[in-house]
C-alpha cells in the first residue's frame, strides 16, 4: 500500500509540473503527518490559526512563542459567550462579548489593576478554552499516530500547488493506546471545576476505573472512526488541516511569519480606574 501510494504520488506530481522543476519534501510515515504541524509551529510561531468545530470558532494571530509575545486571540463558543483578547508588548485589551461595547463609543478594555473582577475572569476563561481549542492538534498527534495512510496526492496544479495526506483512525483502537495524562494536559489542563479537576487526577496518578471512564468518554465524543486530512506545501508548511469523526474540526494557518498585532484604536478603549 505504502509503495503504490508513494507511485501514484510520484507520477501525479510528475503530470502536474510538466516542464517545471519542483522538490518534493520526502515522502511522510504517519508519525510524521501526525507531529507535523506542531513540529512546524515549534520552529515558525508566527502565524494565524483559524478553528471551526460545529458552532464553535476561534482565531489566533501569534507573533513569538515567549510568554510576553503579542497575541489577538478571538472566540465564539456558542450560546452568548464570546470574547476577543488583545495583548501587545505594552498593554491588553478585552472585549466580551464580541462586538459588543464596554460603555459608549467604547469597545475594549484596557486591562489594569483597577480592571473590574468578573472581566479578568472572563480574560482567563476566555484564554484557556481558546488555547485549549487552537492547541487541539497536540491531542489529535496523540490518536493519529495509531492511525493509517489511506491516501497521499497533490492538489492545486502547478500554481500553489499542495500536497494532501489522509489518514484512517480506528477510534476504539487508538483510545486504547491513549496515553491519557498527555491528552488531558493538552485538552484541559486547567479545569474550571473542581470535579473535573478531581478526576483528572486520579487518571494521571493510574486509577484504573477513572482511566476507563475517560477512555469511554473520549470514544463516545470521537465515535467510532476518523480521518485526518493534512495539506501541506512543497516546503512542508501545514496549510490546512481537517479532523472528521463525530463532529468535525478544521484548522487553517496562513500567513506565516507575516502576519501582526496591533491595538485598537485608543478612542475605542476603555480605562478603567480605581
Amino acid at each position: 500500500m505504502h509503495i503504490r501510494l508513494a507511485i501514484l504520488l510520484i507520477i501525479t506530481v510528475g503530470l502536474l509540473t510538466a516542464g517545471s522543476t519542483v522538490v518534493l519534501p520526502p515522502r511522510r510515515s504517519v508519525a510524521a503527518i501526525a507531529t507535523l504541524v506542531g513540529d512546524y509551529l515549534a520552529t515558525h510561531p508566527t502565524v494565524k490559526r483559524v478553528l471551526r468545530s460545529n458552532q464553535i470558532s476561534a482565531t489566533l494571530i501569534s507573533c513569538g512563542a515567549d510568554a510576553g509575545s503579542p497575541t489577538d486571540l478571538s472566540a465564539d463558543f456558542g450560546g452568548g459567550f464570546s470574547g476577543h483578547l488583545i495583548r501587545t508588548r505594552d498593554a491588553t485589551y478585552f472585549q466580551m462579548p464580541i462586538g459588543s461595547e464596554v460603555a459608549p463609543g467604547k469597545s475594549f478594555d484596557k486591562v489594569t489593576h483597577y480592571h473590574e473582577p468578573y472581566n479578568l475572569l472572563g480574560v482567563g476563561t476566555l484564554a484557556v478554552m481558546a488555547t485549549n481549542l487552537i492547541n487541539g492538534h497536540r491531542a489529535h498527534a496523540l490518536l493519529i499516530k495509531t492511525g493509517r495512510l489511506t491516501a497521499a496526492g497533490v492538489e492545486g496544479g502547478t500554481g500553489h500547488p499542495t500536497i494532501h495526506y489522509t489518514v484512517h483512525i480506528d477510534v476504539r483502537r487508538a483510545v486504547e493506546r491513549l496515553n491519557l495524562p498527555a491528552y488531558v494536559a493538552y485538552t484541559n489542563p486547567a479545569p474550571l471545576d473542581r470535579r473535573t479537576e478531581e478526576e483528572y487526577a486520579k487518571v494521571r496518578a493510574g486509577d484504573p476505573a477513572a482511566q476507563t471512564r475517560l477512555r469511554a468518554r473520549i470514544a463516545g465524543d470521537l465515535g467510532p472512526s476518523a480521518d485526518y486530512q493534512l495539506w501541506v506545501d512543497l516546503s512542508g508548511r501545514p496549510i490546512r488541516y481537517v479532523l472528521s469523526a463525530k463532529t468535525r474540526s478544521e484548522m487553517t494557518f496562513s500567513d506565516w511569519g507575516t502576519c501582526a498585532v496591533i491595538a485598537p484604536p485608543s478612542e475605542r478603549v476603555r480605562e478603567p480606574k480605581g
